[in-house]
């Protein structure tokens, strides 16, 4: 007769409780511990996306299309210190409120904002393409073309800090053989920056879509 002991058969089971305590208490653990350093990591996790070169004199500066109220103040600023004697923007789609004269082309804006800020109308070169910029692979396309009937050797590219990584990818892939110097200038957003966006609704949603537009990119453009 079998003399086996009552808890013969309990043992695996106690195994598996003990697993599962122990796997519930190193996921606290790093829970916590993230929690803790959670500025530390959500900042980097901003930093990644921002390049801001240190800058030299450029031939000239182009100012990506987007955020009005922040990228043409930081190019009439680079101007103004004289890191450029020109400025170059390309020209955006015209949609269909803006065809009926509702309200401004944010390209027109943009200029306007610049002229507005002491540089010079015939400092400002907007370039025209067919139909008009909807990206910034369609931007970077646009400025290739100047490139490649002006005497540029140096260029300053402005745009908002969080969208830095993903231009200076998609430019410098553009520009592939051609001898041109890529400088990046990072403009910061007035109203967070790597060190607070996941405290406001709109660094939130713009972080997000950035990352979702690096990694498109990245798929469709690599």
């Amino acid at each position: 007769m079998s003399h086996q002991k009552p808890n013969a058969f309990r043992s695996p089971n106690k195994r598996r409780q003990r697993a599962i305590l122990a796997a519930i208490a190193v996921l606290l653990l790093l829970s916590i511990l993230a929690y803790a350093l959670r500025a530390p990591i959500l900042t980097g996790v901003a930093e990644l996306l921002v390049v801001n070169d240190p800058l030299q004199p450029a031939d000239i500066i182009f100012m990506l299309n987007g955020d009005y109220d922040t990228r043409p103040f930081h190019a009439a600023e680079l101007y103004q210190q004289g890191f450029a004697p020109l400025i170059v923007i390309a020209k955006m789609e015209m949609l269909p409120a803006e065809k009926l004269g509702l309200v401004s082309n944010g390209t027109d804006i943009s200029v306007g904002v610049m002229e507005k800020l002491g540089v010079p109308a015939k400092k400002i070169i907007v370039l025209p393409t067919a139909g008009g910029v909807t990206s910034t692979f369609d931007e970077a396309a646009a400025l290739r073309q100047y490139i490649a009937a002006n005497d540029v050797h140096c260029l300053i590219l402005v745009t908002s800090a969080f969208h830095t990584r993903r231009a200076k990818w998609i430019f410098e892939r553009e520009f592939a053989g051609l001898p041109v110097r890529l400088e990046v200038a990072a403009v910061p957003n007035t109203e967070f920056d790597a060190s607070n966006w996941w405290q406001s609704e709109a660094g939130l949603i713009t972080l997000n879509n950035e990352y979702i537009k690096l990694f498109y990119y990245f798929m469709k453009y690599r």
